[in-house]
């Protein structure tokens, strides 16, 4: 892997989480706004994929793509199309890259059937999750409690567990612990407040799949479901 990629996409959400996820999986990224900017850096750099948005040139008359393979034949297209549920996206992404088609678009058969548990005794953080990751396509289920988390995880067996840290009866540390005890493959992101460096060395040590200070952006908290936990499904 560890390959360098442009990202050209006019959706400055969906950059910014396509540019976190494919960093954080050891690509170089560079992301791109026009055509002229695209045509410098592969004249300069000579990238290894390109991943564009049909609506930033228009990729469909030739011309663009024309120009590049006069460059160099061995770079290779990803047309991004836009669809409902990101994950979908993602997930596709990363196959062909870890594939190297040439010049293959995006592909929306493959359905990724997620199941969240968000774990936070503030309601109105739960059902800002909820909300949010639900319009993504994902399955969300809250919890209020420790106790509860620990029985819905029993029942369930979610993917992922957002945890807040601070909770009624057993704190986070002890759900993450519990967890991580009937099912190491769970993934577990600790949320919180604290931005103490204890508390996240011993969630770390417990097995914890990343962490989140409040209060978080909501692309963020998507990208990290991927970045942390997702990407073990796809090696």
């Amino acid at each position: 892997m560890f390959e360098y990629i442009i990202l050209a996409h006019n959706n400055t959400e969906t950059r910014s989480i396509l540019y976190e996820i494919l960093s954080d999986l050891g690509y170089k990224v560079t992301t791109v706004l026009t055509h002229g900017e695209l045509m410098e850096i592969v004249k300069k750099e000579r990238p290894h994929f390109i991943l564009v948005d049909p609506t930033v040139f228009d990729i469909a008359n030739q011309t663009v793509k024309e120009k590049i393979e006069a460059i160099d034949k061995n770079i290779k297209f990803i047309i991004l199309e836009e669809n409902e549920n990101r994950v979908q996206t993602i997930q596709d992404i990363i196959k062909i890259l870890r594939e190297k088609p040439a010049s293959l678009p995006i592909k929306e058969e493959t359905v990724l059937n997620i199941n969240i548990l968000a774990v936070d005794d503030e309601k109105d953080c739960r059902e800002l999750i909820e909300k949010y990751l639900s319009r993504k396509g994902y399955s969300v289920d809250t919890a209020s409690s420790g106790e509860e988390a620990i029985a819905k995880v029993k029942a369930n067996k979610p993917n992922v567990v957002f945890l807040d840290i601070r909770l009624p009866g057993m704190d986070g540390l002890l759900v993450l612990k519990r967890i991580k005890d009937m099912d190491k493959t769970i993934g577990v992101i600790m949320t919180s407040a604290l931005g103490e460096e204890r508390v996240i060395k011993e969630a770390m040590e417990l097995g914890a799949d990343g962490y989140l200070v409040k209060p978080f952006n909501m692309s963020k908290l998507e990208a990290t479901i991927f970045c942390n936990v997702l990407h073990k499904c796809l090696e």
